[in-house]
């Protein structure tokens, strides 16, 4: 019998069939280790390198040292215990292994009847080595099948810079294929100092040059699309290319210093050099627009730029800046300002690449204040205003608001956040359209800049501008008898009024209505009425500004509280604790905190509370919109990393469910099944599965053990496919635009507050950045199961927002991490769930939710 939680291996007839480059290695104590490893039955081909992630994705220090031992004692001893009692379940298994198990017992001087497995896991460059080997070519593997002195010095030497760069390490007639091919052999000779020629002597340099910084560059270049290989790299003389590449090496070189290569091969650095070079767009050979050298220049080189300073600006270098000049630009910075610098190109790239000259001063005025009023850039953007002059004016007014003194800053900053932070919560909810919430924003610019009190002044912008521009009052005003501001302004936060196209549902006999606004202002009136608040109306009528302040600050939490009887409103003056920061030394640090994307917050003797601005609250507080359906059992402590966990709750707060049409909806579920027909029909057919996966990016070593898989374990290489694979494989007949509506929160990839549909590419690219949440921004798997599901039982996509407040919650508790990015879990977790579980969040929607009785 096999172990819980595992199927039998599915083989072909000959089980004893050579894989070349390949050997089976078999897992000590069997089926009954390998699944208390935590692998998945169609894991056996990449079971090592996971192993390998999971052992030493830390540090080569004690604690990773003693989690390894304790983890071969567990391997060791339950199979042991089982094999002594009657009835145990464990069988004999294999997993793929890389060269020839004679290649590693003389490497580990592991004699005939010693235990290999064990011996190879327990020595850290051997596992290093043997998880890149995999990784890597058929060649490399024919290479260190034959130069086993070339394979001990790896081990011993270098493994953590094998393990980055032997994905990439090809060989064509006993010769290194540098990227660039032959005529960059000059280049790659310079960096490594030593001749490709000598090929043994040539792999030991570029492992070992700069502590294995030259192996991830080589990486970086050897994996990258060759037009942007060749935006990098420009021809020109040899002189003027060394130079060029030397420069570009630098960026490399020189980012984190604190980062080992060898103690930490599988950690990176958020915005590092990989990231900058990989995901800056490029249009024509150029960082996309706008890339006005002395744009960039001045951008990077300020830390604030106002408008006198942006008007007076020298436009000496108008020439588009270069890629690797923008990566060196960004790459050698502190962590902090690197990241700003990145997430300021993506998100101009993103927002302003229609921009001309003619925007020039607004756009270095807009920019230049990203640093320092991030969210209120961030916030225009989440609202589809786009304009460099509107940018600009919102930034103006922020910096007059930053500029007053004491007590009055404070008031000004709440009463300028909470009035954008209305109307973006008007234009999600799409109670208003993008033009108006464009006028808005100018008005309220505009209010702002005129002498006299800020807090007065939005005060009367709020009763003779934002009201009237709202959508008229359908129902009782529940505050006033007479202004009806705060009721008028509720009502736009849940959604737009009188709609007739809101689709009927049939569930278990009854017919509801999919009533999101009716729905959402139950939700908000119920918080409403909980937290500590003068009422806005009447705070407008005295004048008096601390309680306008607090009436405002109110009225947008309202939205971003999740479940009216959830945990965040344990704490009924949450609101009136929120932290801006203001009052630090200009250019500090907590002084940026008012304008940046607001986080929740425990600690420094201050219960628990949000820091940053009052815009995107919703966003900021994503968790507490999760709920739970009543179970019998506690759910286990969530292994997913906390910030992966944040993107993928963010995701459901910047999915607008008015904009996720049925049609779209149908047309990616109907790719899935298109993908999923491609990959039946290749079937056992090893260049027709190699085919499809290179077509999808997928790992560099499922790739390479495909060969293996299809001998060994055919019927589990669908399982490597993830939902999202299988959607690009379907090629869905959809724009860029369509596809990003349905993607994953993107703001730790392009600083927006959006989703974007992620592209295929292998997921250990973007590993190791475990406190960005990247890896979460690669995982749209659960919202496309939830289409499926959707499609299934004939619900509105409009619904999937909704369910997904309960599926992710599920989720994260249910994911078994082995690591803090592992991707190869998150991803069969959201394949794991279940049509019955479904419709129990189906039925949860009914009532307080969005499916009201018709």
């Amino acid at each position: 019998m096999l172990a819980a939680g595992l199927v039998a291996p599915s083989v072909l007839a000959d089980d004893k069939t050579p894989v070349p480059g390949f050997f089976d290695l078999p897992v000590t104590g069997g089926t009954s280790a390998y699944g208390s490893l935590g692998f998945a039955s169609e894991e056996r081909g990449t079971a090592l390198v996971l192993l390998a992630r999971e052992i030493y994705s830390q540090s080569a220090g004690f604690n990773e040292r003693s989690a390894a031992a304790r983890r071969l004692t567990f391997v060791l001893a339950a199979p042991a215990a089982q094999v002594a009692s009657e009835g145990t379940d464990s069988e004999p298994i294999t997993v793929a292994a890389p060269l020839s198990a004679d290649a590693w017992r003389d490497l580990l001087e592991v004699p005939r009847n010693g235990d290999l497995f064990v011996a190879i896991v327990s020595n850290r460059g051997a596992l290093l080595a043997c998880a890149a080997a995999m990784s890597g070519d058929a060649s490399l593997r024919v290479l260190l099948e034959r130069d086993r002195g070339l394979l001990r010095w790896i081990s011993r030497n270098a493994p953590g810079a094998f393990t980055i760069a032997g994905r990439s390490l090809r060989f064509a007639s006993d010769r290194l294929v540098v990227p660039g091919g032959a005529a960059s052999e000059p280049l790659w000779e310079a960096l490594a100092g030593e001749r490709i020629v000598r090929t043994a002597d040539f792999v030991r340099a570029l492992l070992s040059r700069d502590g294995g910084r030259l192996a991830w560059f080589f990486d970086t270049m050897a994996t990258m699309p060759e037009a942007r290989r060749a935006a990098l790299m420009p021809a020109g003389t040899l002189e003027e290319q060394l130079e060029q590449s030397r420069a570009l090496y630098a960026s490399f070189r020189n980012t984190d210093p604190n980062w080992h290569v060898e103690d930490h091969p599988f950690l990176r650095g958020n915005a590092d050099a990989w990231m900058i070079t990989t995901q800056v767009a490029l249009r024509n050979g150029v960082p996309a627009a706008p890339n006005w050298q002395w744009l960039w220049q001045e951008l990077f080189d300020r830390s604030d730029l106002s408008r006198r300073d942006a008007t007076s600006l020298a436009r000496t270098a108008t020439s588009p800046v270069s890629l690797a000049w923008m990566a060196q630009k960004i790459s050698e910075q502190s962590p902090r300002e690197r990241r700003d610098r990145f997430e300021m190109v993506r998100f101009a790239q993103l927002v302003f690449g229609h921009a001309t000259e003619a925007d020039a001063v607004d756009l270095a005025v807009a920019l230049g204040g990203y640093r320092r009023f991030r969210s209120a850039l961030l916030t225009l953007d989440r609202m589809d205003v786009s304009s460099p002059k509107t940018m600009a004016r919102m930034v103006d007014a922020a910096r007059r608001v930053a500029d007053r003194p004491g007590r009055e800053q404070k008031q000004a900053t709440v009463a300028l956040q909470s009035s954008l932070a209305i109307i973006e919560r008007a234009r999600v909810s799409r109670a208003i359209d993008a033009a108006t919430a464009e006028r808005l924003v100018l008005s309220l610019a505009e209010a702002v800049d005129r002498s006299g009190p800020i807090l007065q002044a939005v005060a009367q912008w709020i009763v003779g501008t934002l009201v009237k521009a709202l959508p008229p009052l359908v129902q009782p005003d529940r505050f006033t008898t007479q202004t009806a501001y705060e009721s008028t302004i509720l009502q736009s936060l849940a959604g737009p009024t009188g709609e007739t196209d809101i689709p009927e549902v049939e569930w278990e006999g009854l017919t509801y209505r999919a009533d999101l606004s009716g729905a959402e202002m139950a939700r908000l009136t119920r918080i409403r009425d909980q937290l500590v608040s003068p009422g806005l109306d009447a705070a407008l009528a005295a004048g008096q500004p601390a309680p306008i302040a607090d009436a405002l600050t109110a009225l947008v939490y309202s939205p971003a509280m999740g479940d009216p009887e959830g945990p965040g409103l344990l704490s009924k003056d949450i609101a009136q604790r929120h932290v801006f920061g203001l009052g630090a030394p200009s250019g500090a640090r907590a002084e940026l905190l008012a304008w940046m994307p607001p986080r929740d917050q425990v600690g420094d003797g201050i219960p628990w509370h949000v820091e940053g601005a009052l815009t995107g609250l919703d966003l900021g507080l994503a968790r507490l919109a999760l709920r739970r359906i009543a179970d019998n059992e506690m759910p286990v402590a969530p292994t997913i990393n906390l910030n992966d966990q944040l993107t993928l709750s963010r995701t459901i707060a910047a999915l607008n469910p008015r904009e996720l049409r049925d049609a779209d909806r149908n047309e990616l579920v109907a790719a899935i099944a298109r993908g999923r027909a491609r990959v039946a029909a290749a079937g056992h057919d090893l260049k027709a599965a190699m085919a499809l996966a290179e077509e999808v990016q997928l790992s560099f070593t499922a790739r390479q053990a495909l060969p293996w898989m299809t001998v060994r374990t055919p019927d589990a290489i669908p399982a490597i496919f993830a939902l999202r694979d299988l959607m690009w494989l379907g090629q869905p007949v959809l724009a860029q635009g369509q596809l990003d509506r349905w993607g994953v929160y993107s703001e730790a990839l392009d600083g927006r507050l959006r989703t974007a549909m992620p592209p295929p590419a292998p997921w250990e690219s973007f590993g190791g950045r475990a406190d960005s949440g990247v890896m979460g921004t690669q995982l749209p798997d659960l919202t496309l199961r939830m289409a499926e599901e959707t499609v299934r039982l004939k619900l509105p996509a409009r619904l999937i927002p909704a369910l997904l407040t309960y599926a992710t919650q599920d989720y994260w508790h249910d994911v078994s991490a082995r690591f803090s990015d592992d991707w190869p879990a998150m991803m069969r977790q959201a394949l794991a769930l279940s049509p019955s579980r479904v419709e129990d969040y189906v039925a949860a929607l009914v009532g307080d939710g969005p499916l009201r009785p018709k």
